[in-house]
């Protein structure tokens, strides 16, 4: 599955948070800095929805060639097992929706880590 950007998407933190929630998934609100991201192209066992609060962000989908350039207020979904890379110069502000617990993940399958 492609992912999927929703620009314009909300405008406040709390509509984040009450959409995560009403689609069943786990949330977390993080800041995550651009080393902090996974160098390579990789692949998430559990599904991502990030709505980007502030900074930047863009996610390439290697096997498209396809790169999607996040600003506030948008909404991305990666699937899991999708195939992607993020990119930030500046690191970003987002809340996060994961459909699986992020408690019992390790660190190395945990979002700030790709």
């Amino acid at each position: 599955m492609a992912i999927e950007i929703i620009p314009a998407h909300f405008s406040r933190l709390e509509q984040a948070v009450d959409e995560i929630a009403a689609d069943g998934l786990f949330f977390i609100e993080t800041r995550i800095e651009p080393d902090q991201l996974a160098p390579e192209p990789h692949v998430h066992a559990y599904s991502v929805a990030i709505y980007l609060l502030e900074g930047d962000l863009e996610l390439y989908e290697p096997h498209i060639g396809r790169t999607y350039r996040l600003e506030a207020g948008t909404k991305a979904v990666v699937p899991a097992q999708t195939l992607h890379k993020e990119r930030s110069s500046a690191g970003f502000r987002a809340a996060i929706g994961l459909s699986h617990d992020p408690a019992t993940m390790d660190e190395a399958a945990s979002p700030a880590a790709g």
